[in-house]
C-alpha cells in the first residue's frame, strides 16, 4: 500500500514539474497591445502577442518570463501557480514619447529572435536610461567594470515586491547554507556553478525569488536541489551578462 502511495505521488509531481501553457493578454494603460516580445528566460522559449494582445507559451512554476516591446519599459515575472488557472493579464507602460524620433529613411533593422531580440530590447531601455540619469553610467573604473552599476542593473532586471512565500528558503539561508555545509560549499558556488564571487549576495536574493521550499534542504533531496542551483545559475549568468555588456556600452 505505501509503494502505492509513494508511486502516486511521485507520478502527481511529475505531472505538476512538466511544463504548462501560460494563456494571456497584455494590456497598455489604453488597450490591448500586439507585437510584445513574450520569452521564458529559463527555457529559451519565445513567442508574440497576436493582434489581440493573446499569446500562449510552455511555461513551468518558477520559470522566468520577459515581455519586451520598443515602446514598452520590459517587465520581468516569474511563474506562479495562478498563471496557469485562466488567462492572466500583464500590463505594460509606454516609454514612447521619451523615446527620440525614428527616421524612416534609415534602414530597416533585421528582424531579431529568441536571445538577441531580448538584448536588442534591453540595450533600448539602458539607452534611454542613460539619457535621462547619465551620471549613473560613468566611465568604468581603472580596474574594470563599475560593479555597483552592474549590481543595480542586475536587480532590477529580476527583484519584484511581491508577497512573500512561507516555507520556502530565504536570502540568509542559502549564505548560511555555502557558507557551513560540506556538499554546498563556496568553491561549487564559484566553480562549478561558475557564479563569480562578486556576485554571491545577488544570486542568493535571485534564488529567494524561485521560493525554493525548505524541504529540498533534506539530504535526501540534495541532488534536487542542485539541479535547481544549476538551471537557475545559467538563467542568472544570463542576465549578469547583458547587465555588464550594457554598462560597458
Amino acid at each position: 500500500m505505501l509503494k502505492q502511495i509513494s508511486f502516486f505521488f511521485l507520478l502527481i509531481t511529475s505531472i505538476y514539474s512538466l511544463s504548462q501553457n501560460v494563456n494571456g493578454i497584455v494590456y497598455d494603460a489604453e488597450s490591448r497591445v500586439k507585437g510584445v516580445k513574450v520569452l521564458n528566460i529559463t527555457q529559451k522559449i519565445l513567442t508574440t502577442t497576436n493582434d489581440q494582445g493573446e499569446f500562449t507559451l510552455k511555461a513551468k512554476i518558477n520559470d522566468t518570463l520577459s515581455f519586451q516591446s520598443i515602446f514598452y519599459k520590459p517587465i520581468f515575472t516569474i511563474v506562479k501557480p495562478d498563471y496557469f488557472k485562466s488567462t492572466y493579464v500583464f500590463e505594460l507602460q509606454k516609454i514612447v514619447n521619451e523615446l527620440e524620433a525614428v527616421n524612416i529613411k534609415d534602414k530597416p533593422k533585421e528582424k531579431l529572435f529568441g536571445e538577441k531580440a531580448f538584448n536588442a530590447n534591453l540595450k533600448d531601455v539602458i539607452a534611454l536610461d542613460k539619457k535621462k540619469e547619465p551620471q549613473k553610467y560613468n566611465a568604468a573604473p581603472k580596474y574594470g567594470l563599475d560593479f555597483i552599476q552592474v549590481a543595480k542593473l542586475i536587480g532590477k532586471l529580476f527583484k519584484k515586491k511581491k508577497r512573500d512565500v512561507p516555507n520556502t528558503l530565504k536570502y540568509n539561508q542559502y549564505k548560511l547554507l555555502f557558507e557551513e555545509n560540506n556538499f554546498f560549499t563556496k568553491k561549487m558556488l564559484t566553480e562549478d556553478l561558475k557564479i563569480p564571487e562578486k556576485y554571491h549576495s545577488l544570486f542568493f536574493e535571485f534564488l529567494e525569488e524561485k521560493s525554493i521550499p525548505e524541504s529540498k534542504l533534506n539530504y535526501n533531496q540534495r541532488l534536487q536541489l542542485l539541479n535547481d542551483f544549476t538551471l537557475y545559475s545559467e538563467e542568472f549568468l544570463l542576465i549578469v551578462k547583458m547587465a555588464e555588456d550594457e554598462v560597458k556600452n
